[in-house]
């Protein structure tokens, strides 16, 4: 049957069948618009410590991992024009300007040199580094400065009558050389302790030069030229120059794998750009690069992280990563739906088509030969094509080619299986059709034995054990085993996975379904992608949780990955590699083993979406808009250690910073009480993606981490007084590992209230001061016992004036009377009653009265007798009730004597006149705590109102009560509690100490 062939290799991208296509380098772009104070780039360096400096015409910019801290003239820069940047073998940092002289950069601190100074010229062109010297271009001369003591030396030309200016320093022969503009090439040499400009030859117009080995690459107008150094060197200026080129090169660098960049820029011509020097060839990588700029005048590299920094005179810097993890390889105009192999083949499905490979073959089967076989199968076929009324989704048959969507691409017996909108194809290796069905189904896949297995949302499951006749057995949608909204599947051994984004998970094995769901397997319901995991399988759900699980004898839940330890919300896909998971989300890809976790992200030049994907070998391939990502898992799983150091920046105490100078080696710093809210800062070594790195500390080692963190400091607020040592951990999340270190000690002292010398002083004056007290106490022990026996006095009559208030005349009177009226009635037994109660009432007074504490149980029998003294003159209408706390012993708490007393008779006497018809009376005692008896009276009767004559606080046996307290030493006030409402009732609390 016909298909396209493919006579165009660069239409292809390099796949693992060798399919050739453009590589896309990953990069940055700063500008003025966002990190840079000026879009102008005219000098870069990227220092020992991988450190990049940005000399821009406004500023300086130090680049360190992902952090930009600009210099201007304000922090010491001799001029905010930066046209050149050097470093000196004592790592210190020069900035030439264009009008100011040069900058020295210590670390901290900047010493500019000038003309003022003895420099020759103040615009500095170039700066050069050579032995223990830095030698600085100009416009119109060279100056040498000693890098130790800063002594200037100004050789000059021995014939010069243009101006001198410096456009490039070379080393040949250990001579340093000078290329100039206009006046040729000069040999510096050191003579009788000075140094002296020596004319090589007149080579004119050069703009700059680079060596590569043993020739040189001079940049002229127009055009480049590659000779000998030594005969470039040489004073005969007949040698050969074979103009190559186009444009005007301004800079150059080499890298570790031999490329030599050139940054050009045609000053009238538009030329320019970034340039690969290959086969003495000028090839433009501005689209690999992505660089639009025409104006490229400087380049850096750094081989430790292979960026290669690009700076252009209007677009501001560029950062290009030449050997990224992630590589990016373009199909202009398509997107990569799935990767599919056999033994002999290789696919690759794009939105247009299907590309196949095999041997030296490459084809391609576009959607118009898709629709045709469609067509030719419908034109032909005599088995009836699927009906809707069937139960089947049936297809439309008028779909255009240009509306085929492509659902999947699977390989069964060695042939490719396209699931599509308008029916699968199974296309032979050698990209003819074996047949096509006229199925739809958005998850198709196979058993053990090969039947092709079509889901279908709402209509059940078909197996076909006969595609040529159509035969299939049918699993309709009703039955709780068969598998309905199908999403993903997984062929495993003798059994096939199916996934259910509302039903769980199902498995198809000797011949039946079986929901794990229904028979109670695992609850887990909305379930999204599979793939296996060595011996055993990872699943997730809709909402990003994975669950890592084994269905070998038995199924078991191994492990549960929450959303919360994944970068992103939504998983897009799961595959496997040497037992790690490999996630894909919204936020990149996440790979997974044990504890350790990388992620991989736009950072690394991984963007979204994915679309499709596959492992093959060590390479992870993900489909996309446009082409298709290229990962080597080896490399990222086995990374080398990226951050092997961390160095202390800088040290803020309450604001003010603290000189690193002042604090030697690792010792402790010392701070006062009131120095306590510290912030550190630190810096790492050289990262190739810095945002992958976070930063937790603790401040001893029993003490637990802090919560990540992606900036490098640490606020330590309010510190209390006490020994700390801070150590840092940082997290890679590009290899997934750990660096911990000691980071600095603090002592936050005590202040001097706190001190040693402080507290016992302040022992010694307590000390002296109880014996002053012990002193006072003693004189005034003697008045004590004096006012004590005058106390115990009043004590003694106010116990006998109480005692005369609970057993006034009126009661006696009262109860005598009571007596009386019994016997005249003739009532000997009540009377004789009465009279004992009276009796005992009396004989129980007179034994407490003497006593100033009794027994609880003692004055609750003292009450019952004085109760039914006169609850008989009441006739026995007033309910009477006692409740004791069970827990109260009431033969071991003792309580002052008749306390209660007082307030009963006061119930008696005005609570409960005729108008009250159920008069009750209710006493209760609890204890509130070890240490204190709450005592309630409770009565129902009128109460206490305002205009009452016998106002309860106003009684003298209450008065009497509560001076007995006090001088006991109660807290009356709070001791005695009374609560009473108008025909409401009193109630009255007291409160004693056991």
């Amino acid at each position: 049957m016909p298909f396209y062939r493919i006579n165009k290799p660069l239409l292809l991208l390099f796949f693992w069948f060798n399919l050739a296509f453009a590589q896309n380098f990953p990069g940055k772009n700063y500008t003025s618009a966002n990190e840079l104070p000026n879009n102008t780039v005219r000098s870069l360096l990227v220092d020992s410590n991988n450190t990049l400096w940005i000399g821009t015409d406004n500023g300086v910019v130090k680049k360190e991992n992902d952090l930009l801290k600009s210099f201007f003239e304000e922090d010491g820069l001799a001029m905010n024009s930066c046209w050149a940047i050097a470093e000196d073998h004592n790592n210190h940092i020069w900035f030439g300007s264009y009008g100011g002289g040069v900058s020295i950069y210590d670390g901290r601190n900047f010493k500019v040199i000038s003309e003022a100074d003895g420099l020759i010229h103040n615009e500095v062109t170039k700066l050069f580094s050579f032995k223990d010297h830095m030698f600085v271009g100009t416009s119109d001369g060279v100056s040498v400065i000693n890098i130790n003591s800063l002594e200037i030396y100004s050789p000059k030309a021995l014939t010069q009558d243009e101006l001198f200016r410096v456009t490039g320093f070379f080393e040949f022969q250990e001579l340093l050389y000078i290329s100039t503009y206009r006046t040729g090439i000069y040999k510096i040499s050191f003579k009788k302790d000075q140094f002296i400009l020596e004319k090589v030859n007149d080579h004119k117009f050069i703009y700059s030069v680079f060596v590569d080995n043993d020739s040189i690459y001079s940049s002229n107008k127009g055009f480049y030229t590659k000779n000998l150094l030594a005969d470039y060197v040489n004073s005969d200026d007949s040698i050969i120059t074979n103009k190559l080129g186009r444009s005007i090169i301004w800079d150059h660098v080499k890298t570790v794998n031999n490329m030599i960049y050139a940054a050009a820029w045609g000053i009238y011509d538009t030329n320019g750009g970034i340039y690969e020097i290959k086969n003495n060839e000028l090839i433009s990588r501005a689209s690999d690069f992505n660089i639009p700029s025409k104006n490229i005048i400087s380049v850096a590299y750094d081989e430790n992280f292979e960026r290669l920094y690009i700076g252009s005179l209007e677009a501001g810097l560029f950062e290009i990563n030449l050997d990224p993890q992630v590589k990016f390889n373009e199909i202009s105009g398509n997107d990569v739906l799935g990767f599919a192999e056999t033994k002999n083949t290789s696919a690759i499905l794009l939105n247009d088509g299907l590309l196949l490979k095999q041997a030296k073959n490459e084809q391609k089967i576009s959607l118009n030969q898709l629709k045709q076989w469609q067509q030719e199968y419908v034109r032909t076929t005599k088995i009836p094509l699927p009906k809707y009324e069937d139960s089947f989704y049936e297809l439309d048959y008028t779909t255009r080619a240009e509306e085929i969507m492509f659902y999947d691409i699977k390989v069964s017996e060695k042939k490719y299986w396209l699931n599509t909108n308008i029916g699968i194809y199974v296309i032979e290796n050698s990209g003819e059709l074996e047949r096509y069905i006229p199925l739809h189904s958005e998850e198709i896949n196979f058993t053990k034995n090969g039947d092709l297995i079509e889901t279908h949302p709402y209509g059940g499951i078909r197996i076909y054990s006969d595609l040529d006749t159509f035969q299939f057995e049918y699993y309709e949608q009703e039955a709780p085993q068969t598998p309905t909204l199908v999403v993903n599947s997984l062929g495993r051994g003798p059994k096939t996975y199916f996934l259910s984004v509302f039903s769980g998970l199902y498995s198809w094995e000797e011949g039946k379904f079986r929901s794990y769901l229904d028979e109670g397997i695992w609850r887990e319901s909305k379930l999204r992608h599979i793939t296996p995991l060595g011996r055993d399988m990872a699943i997730s759900n809709e909402f990003g949780d994975i669950f890592i699980v084994n269905d070998e004898d038995q199924f078991d839940i191994l492990q549960k990955i929450p959303r919360a330890k994944i970068p992103g919300n939504t998983i897009s896909f799961l595959k496997e590699y040497k037992d790690h998971l490999l996630i894909g989300t919204e936020k990149g890809l996440t790979i997974f083993k044990d504890r350790r976790q990388i992620l991989l992200d736009s950072e690394q030049g991984l963007k979204q979406p994915f679309l499709s994907t596959v492992v093959k070998e060590n390479r992870l391939f993900l489909g996309t808009n446009g082409g298709y990502y290229n990962i080597d898992l080896d490399a990222v799983i086995d990374p080398k250690t990226l951050v092997d150091q961390v160095k202390l920046e800088g040290i803020y105490i309450n604001n003010n910073e603290l000189p690193l100078k002042q604090i030697p080696g690792k010792e402790k710093i010392n701070l006062a009480y009131d120095q306590n809210t510290v912030l550190l800062e630190f810096s790492t070594t050289a990262h190739p993606y810095p945002k992958k790195l976070k930063y937790q500390y603790r401040l001893n080692p029993n003490a637990d981490w802090s919560l990540p963190s992606s900036k490098p400091e640490i606020f330590l607020p309010f510190l209390p007084s006490n020994d700390y040592e801070v150590t840092l951990r940082v997290l890679d999340g590009s290899t997934g590992m750990y660096y911990t270190q000691s980071l600095t000690k603090l002592s936050i002292n005590p202040p001097f209230w706190k001190s040693w010398w402080f507290i016992l002083m302040i022992i010694i004056f307590l000390l002296l001061l109880v014996f002053i007290i012990y002193k006072y106490q003693i004189r005034q022990h003697k008045k004590f016992e004096s006012q004590k026996r005058i106390i115990q006095k009043r004590f003694e009559e106010t116990k006998m004036e109480a005692l005369l208030a609970q057993m006034n005349p009126h009661f006696i009177f009262n109860a005598m009377n009571s007596i009386q009226n019994y016997i005249v009635d003739s009532d000997i037994d009540n009377a004789s009653i009465f009279l004992g109660d009276f009796a005992k009432l009396i004989r129980l007074n007179l034994d407490h009265c003497t006593k100033p504490k009794i027994l609880l149980e003692e004055e609750i029998e003292y009450l019952r007798s004085y109760i039914r003294v006169e609850n008989t003159r009441y006739n026995y209408t007033i309910k009477v009730s006692f409740n004791i706390d069970p827990t109260i012993d009431t033969y071991d708490v003792e309580v002052p004597t008749m306390i209660l007393q007082t307030f009963v008779e006061n119930v008696f006497v005005h609570a409960f006149p005729a108008s009250v018809s159920t008069p009750v009376l209710e006493i209760s005692f609890r204890q509130l705590s070890p240490n204190l008896l709450q005592c309630k009276i409770e009565d129902n009767g009128v109460g206490i109102s305002n205009n009452h004559t016998h106002k309860l606080h106003e009684s003298k046996g209450v008065s009497l009560v509560k001076e007995r307290l006090a001088l006991l030493g109660y807290d009356v006030e709070k001791t005695i509690q009374i609560n009473s409402r108008k025909n409401k009732g009193t109630t009255i609390i007291v409160q004693l100490a056991i």
